[in-house]
């Protein structure tokens, strides 16, 4: 009788010990990743609509909230406007983004224009968040699956309909195709005077501990096609992407 005591003892013990096990393996299995918070999503910058300008401290609407911006004397300020074909004329500087075919040559999806600066169109380049690669740069690799996407910089020496010619930031000339249905915009440097309340922008910058955007550059850009600010930043960059009820954006003049 004693042996089968410690034997149903011994046995219970066991079941306990499993049972305790699989509880532990459950709870850290169904905790969350501290990287799938919101705070890891964006914190790469924000994007939304102005509501408030308090000295360099900005507020912008988003869709999980309001969310602070701050910029300083070294913050680059421009404004992207909508822009169209007969825009690119020689002269301005261009960086556009396509698909190349089996020849290599390009036809553009979109299309961002700027005045050509004194230091030349590899400056211009630089400047805002869909500032083209530095030259030597490693390209990213594109993930399986996916087309890659070509790019050309540089300041446009000829147009010519759909066809322009653009000597690149690299020395060599290439011409490239622009249809009709690129999307073409036109970035502007501007003074942080210029900004109002009720603009959609976009501010590219870490974010602190109390996730306050620190902003190295800011662009005013044009509301989508609703009226309504849209995120410039997919899922892992920006806060903002949907105007305060009620408010309307302002119209981004060139």
């Amino acid at each position: 009788m004693n042996r089968m005591v410690v034997l149903i003892g011994a046995a219970l013990g066991i079941v306990a010990t499993a049972c305790g096990s699989a509880a532990t393996a459950n709870t850290s299995t169904s905790s969350p990743s501290p990287s799938g918070g919101p705070a890891a999503q964006f914190r790469n910058g924000a994007s939304g609509q102005l509501v408030q300008v308090n000295g360099q401290t900005l507020i912008l609407t988003g869709p999980n909230g309001d969310l602070t911006v701050t910029y300083s004397s070294t913050t680059t300020f421009t404004r992207t406007s909508t822009a169209v074909l007969a825009d690119i004329v020689p002269g301005v500087c261009i960086v556009a983004t396509g698909q190349k075919d089996s020849t290599g040559a390009l036809t553009a999806t979109t299309v961002r224009l700027s005045p050509k600066p004194a230091a030349g169109c590899g400056a211009a380049g630089r400047f805002g968040p869909n500032a083209s690669p530095p030259a030597g740069a490693s390209p990213r690799p594109t993930p399986a699956g996916q087309v890659p996407v070509a790019l050309a910089s540089g300041e446009v020496t000829a147009a010519s309909g759909v066809s322009i010619t653009v000597l690149t930031t690299t020395g060599g000339s290439q011409t490239i195709t622009v249809p009709t249905t690129a999307a073409v915009t036109t970035t502007v440097v501007i003074s942080p005077t210029a900004l109002q309340t009720g603009e959609c922008l976009r501010a590219t910058g870490a974010r602190d501990a109390t996730g306050t955007v620190q902003a190295t550059s800011i662009t005013i850009t044009p509301a989508g096609p609703s009226g309504t600010c849209v995120t410039g930043f997919g899922g892992r960059g920006g806060g903002g992407g949907f105007g305060r009820p009620g408010a309307t954006p302002g119209a981004a003049a060139g």
